[in-house]
């Protein structure tokens, strides 16, 4: 049974009918159908198998596994936008390089405060 416990294929027959198709183009549809059918049986469980446009209520809704609910609507997923270090792909090497930087930065910045002090000190006592 397809959708709304309509044999399936009643439903390729009304889609073939309604679209024209003939020769190899029906077989196809009659063959991806059957398919699709028997992986959406088997996927008992799954969620999320597919995205379909539901024309009866004007919205996108989740197909979802053959025991599940089928009336899932298909909100648009929020996704958090990464920034920073941790977004990139090295994280570990520019915290480390960063942390290089500072210990000679830092290293740097006692060298000069230590010369300017000393040159103070020096011209005080001249």
């Amino acid at each position: 049974m397809y959708g709304k416990d309509l044999p399936l294929e009643m439903a390729y027959d009304f889609y073939i009918a309604c679209s024209g198709l003939t020769g190899a183009a029906a077989r196809f549809v009659i063959e991806q159908t059957e398919e699709w059918y028997c992986q959406w049986h088997r996927s008992i469980n799954t969620l999320h198998i597919a995205e379909y446009y539901n024309m009866l209520f004007k919205n996108h809704y989740w197909l979802n596994g053959s025991l599940l609910n089928q009336q899932e609507l298909a909100l648009p997923e929020v996704t958090l936008m990464e920034f920073g270090i941790d977004a990139t792909t090295h994280p570990l090497k520019i915290r480390r390089r960063l942390e290089e930087m500072r210990t000679m930065e830092g290293a740097n910045n006692l060298s000069t405060c230590f010369q300017a002090h000393n040159a103070v000190g020096r011209s005080r006592r001249g």
